[in-house]
């Protein structure tokens, strides 16, 4: 008899377990998404502010026309300003890969809590 009732509490114990187990990795899974998403937000308009600034640079650099002895220096300025628009759209374009990957572990994660409700779900229903 005494083994039986220990028997017990060790299922007790392992329900207990994988339950509180389940819970907290719904809780991390649903703080990650969290803050993923305020991470997501911040890169959107981190993007967004630099398109802005590319596109009021490629109006400046349009309408600069180099006029007698400022030539070489307004060629020099229009040359730095060309390069810096490069590198923003570079910037530009690694924060839109981030975004893609982040927007692609959100759905992920997303799907794996989905996954484990239908699973605690079916767990649930054969008790």
């Amino acid at each position: 008899m005494a083994s039986s009732s220990s028997h017990n509490v060790n299922e007790i114990e392992e329900v207990s377990w994988s339950y509180n187990m389940a819970t907290e990795f719904k809780i991390f899974v649903n703080n990650r998404i969290t803050q993923d998403k305020g991470c997501l937000i911040r890169y959107v308009e981190e993007r967004n502010e630099l398109r802005k600034k590319v596109e009021a640079s490629q109006d400046l650099i349009s309408v600069s026309e180099p006029m007698g002895q400022l030539k070489k220096k307004t060629r020099a300025i229009i040359g730095c300003m060309v390069e810096t628009q490069k590198r923003d759209r570079n910037r530009i374009n690694l924060l839109t890969a981030l975004i893609d990957d982040i927007i692609d572990g959100i759905r992920k994660m997303e799907g794996q809590a989905k996954l484990m409700e239908v699973h605690e779900q079916a767990s649930s229903d054969e008790d």
